[in-house]
Parts: C-alpha cells; structure tokens; sequence
C-alpha cells in the first residue's frame, strides 16, 4: 500500500506544479485515477527532459552558426551577421512555415539574421 501512497503524493506534486497559483480541479482518488494520472506525470517528465535537451542542441548550434558567420563575414566581408531579433522571431513564428522546405527556413532566418551590403568582386 506504501507504493500507492507514494504516487499518490507523487500525482498531487506533480498537478500542483502543473496548475501553480490555480485550483487543481477536483478528481476521485482511486488507485486507477492514480494510476493513469502517475503515468502522464512520467511521460510528462520525460517529454520535459526531451524538451530541454532540444533547445540546448538549438542554443549549441545557434552559437555555432553565429561563429560560422563571423568567419564567412571575415573570409568574404559582404554580409554583416548578428543575432536575430525577437522582433523577427515573433514575425518567424507567425508565418506559416510548415510547408516550407528546411532551406527556405534557413533562407527566412537569414533574411533577418544578415544584412546585404554591396560585395565587391574581390574575395
């Protein structure tokens, strides 16, 4: 009985952290609501845990991107390229960018992360 105590307290964690300031919603305490709700508490866990493991990959390679540009930057001189703007993010985030190829989002994110200067012919 201690192992469905435990989740029990486990659940209430859980939907307290989820609902925060907000009444959790009143629910029949039984060892099957406990269970299906201890379950989704764990996929949840793991869906955060993949989450956070995804934007520190996007933070990597944004830094790396970033690099790349100065370098392209130095090697070329025609593009001057520096963080995107939130302002381009949120405008990023309400086009539809679903049915676009990966290159033309990388063409949209480009629009906005470098400005165009006049290249000369020399390299």
């Amino acid at each position: 009985m201690e192992a469905q105590e435990e989740k029990e307290a486990q659940v209430a964690a859980w939907l307290k952290k989820i609902f925060g300031d907000h009444p959790i919603p009143q629910y029949e305490v039984n060892p099957r609501t406990t269970e299906i709700l201890h379950h989704l508490s764990e996929r949840n866990r793991v869906r955060d845990r993949d989450v956070c493991l995804v934007i520190e990959d996007l933070k990597q390679k944004a830094s790396e991107y970033e690099s790349e540009g100065a370098t392209f930057h130095q090697r070329h001189g025609c593009f001057s390229v520096s963080p995107v703007p939130r302002s381009a993010l949120r405008e990023i985030g309400r086009t539809k960018t679903t049915d676009n190829t990966f290159e033309e989002k990388i063409g949209v994110l480009f629009r906005f992360n470098a400005e165009s200067v006049a290249c000369s012919g020399e390299n």
